[in-house]
């Protein structure tokens, strides 16, 4: 939807300088930090909320999640997860509230809490979480158990990213689920996984309404993302993996 507000996973943190974002990776375990500058790309593609809640967030040091969000914040971009908790933002007259949570280590021990609260503060919760492990079309067990969580907590719509493959798409009644979106982009040469999607719904008091699965060919090692060249491929797949069934219209599907 032209103009809708954009809801990204931002993988690692803003680097105190550019001359440290350039060096990350260059010696020793991979680490993933961005440039201030490059997050001016995110506001001009129109991204409302970037999750900062995920296994590179700690990779410019402990105080690395609170300066990516005081960054993003400058830029006009909400931060999710991690030391910024929940972000908000007005969709119409409909207050949306987003989550951000790492499941590198578990479910965490106070999730069912922390969504309630969420979806008590808005009138639509987006409950979003960040899986690590090889990349895989099958939800892992941790993540099962979050999704299973949201949705008693009342959550519209459920996303998972991490796993760098794509994974089904479902609705249970009223929300959306998508429990793996693949890849969007990467400046680094630290994924070969290609396949990507967008996911777009309609929200409302009572939930999630129309929704769709846009795939993309990700951008990797610096290139840019864009529409997928043979979407039909990505429906198969989807449809093989258990998806609610889709209805086919171009390059997206409904569903």
């Amino acid at each position: 939807m032209s103009g809708a507000p954009g809801i990204v996973n931002l993988e690692g943190p803003v680097a105190a300088d550019d001359a440290a974002a350039a060096a990350a990776g260059a010696a020793g375990p991979l680490r993933l930090l961005h440039t201030a500058a490059a997050l001016d790309e995110l506001r001009a593609a129109g991204v409302a909320v970037a999750g900062i809640a995920n296994n590179h967030a700690r990779d410019a040091g402990p105080g690395g999640s609170a300066a990516t969000a005081r960054a993003l914040a400058g830029v006009g971009v909400r931060a999710a997860g991690g030391s910024a908790g929940p972000a908000s933002f007005m969709l119409g007259r409909l207050r949306v509230v987003v989550t951000a949570h790492d499941l590198e280590v578990g479910v965490p021990a106070g999730l069912r809490a922390e969504l309630a609260a969420a979806r008590r503060a808005g009138d639509a919760l987006i409950a979003t979480f960040h899986v690590t492990g090889p990349a895989s079309y099958l939800p892992r067990p941790e993540l099962v158990d979050a999704v299973a969580i949201a949705l008693d907590a009342g959550a519209a719509v459920i996303a998972a990213h991490g796993s760098h493959e794509l994974a089904r798409v479902e609705r249970r009644g009223r929300a959306v689920i998508a429990w793996g979106l693949g890849n969007l982009a990467f400046a680094c040469a630290c994924t070969d996984e290609d396949a990507g999607a967008l996911l777009e719904v309609a929200l409302g008091p009572d939930g999630a309404g129309d929704a769709a699965i846009i795939p993309i060919d990700a951008g990797l090692a610096q290139g840019a993302a864009r529409a997928a060249e043979h979407p039909a491929l990505t429906f198969e797949l989807l449809g093989a993996l258990g998806s609610t069934p889709l209805q086919l219209r171009g390059g997206r599907a409904a569903f």
